[in-house]
């Protein structure tokens, strides 16, 4: 059975002192006739000894991890990751990362430490062969999903493997098998124990797994919702089980999508409560990414309420590009309405901001030494709001006339 590698890797395979093997997704891709795949490397080789070799040959290296014997290998444009054999010891928990390594020569330990039988297949690129101790390429040609071994012990080292299944499905339009579904949904709690980062880094890649092997069949609506029927929602700290999807299979930008229905789901009585706790707190946001996703979320759902025409667009000017493909998505009267605005507000190139104004708290402060600082925001806002209705010249002379007729 012949796997196709490049002339690169084969190079790279007779420079090893030991086999080489490719083992993982690239593999079980080529067995699904799919292209494309990070290509990773195993063999009973210690990462110093072949660190050195490489060198010597021409190859440029960089340490991944050396906890887990790990490096990235570089030749002209292609790259790999190459991890020696090894076994894993996780701790009583789904936290994702073991607590001790061990180096062994025995390619079945390094096989048994993986997590689905479609991820363990190796192929000896030195003998132009599969290794397959778990039966990975039958269910690979039979789409289906299993852990290696006891899905129990699979499952129950690592929350992240869950999230991981739930993306595999919807990538490869996968069925998983029985007992490896029954124990991802006694297990979906270890998602709890991860990292923000992790869990959300593996909820946007489910969000596009479709995109992934464009070629293939693959339904990432199929992976949403198996992770309803998971009940994992409940382990981002969510107040729900299920999420009704609606926005998410409309809009382009799926992350924004899956917010609004989480919202919708939710109906928390304060938005920016919710998604400090959801995206900062359990997704790892940083302050300005929450602030960011709270005006387009604020903006939609404002727009919704049918706020103002000058009151919206004094707020969300700046952000409106990106509320309009959501607003079009939920009402085309909305979308229409303020899409008009919009370009009314362009095309007569009419002041928005508070920052196009000719004069700033520094000019009030230099003039008026007796307004109180606290009272510089309403200011600018009501000139603005004089300015943009035409009542008002958008000049420094006229502005600080008119904050002088207010008897400050």
């Amino acid at each position: 059975m012949f796997i196709p590698v490049s002339a690169n890797l084969i190079k790279l395979s007779k420079i090893f002192p030991k086999d080489l093997y490719v083992v993982g997704g690239y593999v079980r891709n080529c067995l699904m006739g799919i292209k494309g795949g990070d290509i990773d490397l195993a063999s009973d080789v210690d990462i110093e000894e072949i660190s050195e070799i490489l060198k010597a040959n021409g190859y440029k290296i960089k340490i991944k991890n050396s906890m887990y014997n790990s490096i990235t290998i570089f030749k002209d444009a292609e790259s790999y990751e190459f991890t020696s054999f090894r076994k894993d010891f996780y701790p009583e928990n789904g936290k994702h990362c073991p607590v001790k390594v061990e180096r062994t020569s025995d390619i079945r330990e390094d096989a048994k430490r993986r997590d689905f039988t479609i991820n363990a297949i190796y192929y000896n690129i030195n003998r132009d062969e599969i290794v397959d101790y778990y039966q990975g390429v039958v269910d690979a040609k039979q789409k289906i999903l299993r852990c290696i071994g006891a899905p129990e012990e699979v499952l129950n080292h690592d929350g992240e493997r869950i999230l991981r299944m739930v993306r595999l499905v919807g990538e490869l339009d996968l069925k998983i098998e029985r007992k490896t579904l029954k124990q991802a949904y006694l297990m979906s709690k270890n998602i709890e124990d991860l990292s923000p980062a992790r869990k959300y880094a593996e909820l946007e890649r489910i969000l596009y797994c479709d995109k992934r092997y464009g070629e293939i069949k693959s339904d990432f609506f199929k992976a949403l919702k198996l992770l309803n029927k998971l009940n994992v929602w409940q382990y981002f700290r969510l107040p729900f089980k299920k999420v009704k999807y609606k926005m998410v299979k409309k809009v382009d930008d799926r992350v924004l999508g899956l917010i609004i229905d989480i919202v919708d789901t939710a109906k928390p009585e304060c938005l920016e409560a919710f998604l400090d706790e959801f995206l900062r707190k359990q997704l790892g946001f940083s302050q300005k990414q929450l602030q960011k996703v709270f005006i387009y979320i604020s903006g939609y759902y404002n727009a919704i309420d049918k706020m103002k025409n000058k009151e919206y667009f004094f707020k969300y000017f700046d952000d409106f590009s990106v509320i309009f493909p959501l607003l079009a998505k939920k009402s085309k009267h909305l979308m229409n309405r303020y899409m008009f605005f919009y370009k009314y507000i362009i095309r007569h190139g009419l002041t928005i901001k508070v920052s196009d104004l000719k004069i700033g708290k520094e000019e009030i402060s230099a003039n008026f030494p007796k307004i109180d600082p606290r009272s510089y925001d309403g200011i600018l806002e009501d000139l603005l709001s004089k300015v943009f209705d035409g009542k008002l010249a958008n000049t420094r002379e006229s502005l600080l006339q008119e904050i002088d007729k207010w008897n400050y």
